[in-house]
Order: C-alpha cells, then structure tokens, then sequence
C-alpha cells in the first residue's frame, strides 16, 4: 500500500474561524500551524468559493480552518498572514479524551484579548512577580488564558471536545 502509517493516539482535528462580520471577505490565509521547538511547519488556507453569481463565482470565502494536530500537549504557533480576525472561534476534537494543546497567536496590535467558555470570561493566568507578566500556562484547564505584552502574544489551553471563543477586551 502507498500509505502511511501514523501510531500517534494523540491526533485531532483543531477547527478555528473568524466570528467578525466580514467573515467572507477578510482574507486572513494562508495560516501557519508551527510546532514550537521544530520545523513542524503546516500551511492551511480557508475553505473554498461555494457561492455562484450568475456565471463568475461570488469571491467570497469563509475564514474557516481545519487543521490536522498531534495533541500532545505541545506548544503550536499560528501565523496569520493576513489580519486575525477580532472575534474568533477554536474547537479541538480528537478521539483521546486527554488530547490537548497550547496554541500561541502573535497579534499584529496591542489590542488585550479575552477568552469567553459556555459564555463566560475566563481570567488571565495569576501576575508572576518575578517574570513580571502572566504566569505560564500550565495545560490545567480548557481555556487558560495569558497575554504577553508588549509582543502581543495571546496564549491558551485548548483540550479535546473544548470550545473557546477570543474577543477584544476593554484594557488600560
């Protein structure tokens, strides 16, 4: 058979999108899903034209992606080429019930982002004094949640069967 094998128990689908308005007519892809430490490098673009306008197609296309990831409690970077949308939607499903990731998104502004669960707002992990920003995210829970400042980096646990939504945040 040519074929390849894979003996990972760990593997799951990571399904984002954006939640904004102009959810067809942003372009945000290709998007990047890195393995932090590795060359693990996969390009993912958004789902396809399905909308027809007489003869010509409709030129709009969801920003919706599905994603092949080994939840294996790794560390994975998303790199969007485009704008990230304000609003966004992450689900991780996999056949492992302890399957899970942390995925880290490198915002082009300083915009603060929160973290909404079964419509909740999850808080930042707690200020650690010696590193002088939010302590690390230690995979305790789906939705532990850091920003970085100053890089503009939103951090989160996402596990299996999990749903998370990322919203902008009123900060000072």
């Amino acid at each position: 058979m040519n074929a390849y094998i894979c003996k990972s128990g760990t593997l799951g689908t990571l399904n984002f999108e954006s939640e904004d308005a102009d959810t067809e007519d942003r372009s945000m892809q290709p998007v990047y899903i890195s393995l932090n430490g590795t060359k693990m490098a996969n390009k993912l673009n958004s789902m396809m034209d399905h909308v027809w306008d007489g003869f010509y197609t409709g030129q709009k296309r969801l920003s919706r992606f599905p994603g092949l990831i080994d939840g294996d409690q790794g560390v994975y970077n998303l790199t969007f080429t485009g704008s990230p949308a304000k609003k966004m939607k992450f689900t991780f499903i996999s056949e492992n019930k302890t399957a899970g990731m942390t995925l880290r998104i490198a915002y082009p502004s300083a915009v603060s982002r929160a973290m909404i669960k079964d419509g909740k707002t999850i808080e930042y992990t707690q200020w650690d004094e010696k590193l002088h920003m939010y302590g690390p995210i230690t995979q305790s829970y789906c939705g532990e949640n850091r920003y970085i400042g100053v890089k503009n980096i939103f951090e989160f646990y996402l596990e299996q069967g999990c749903t998370v939504h990322i919203i902008p945040r009123d900060a000072i």
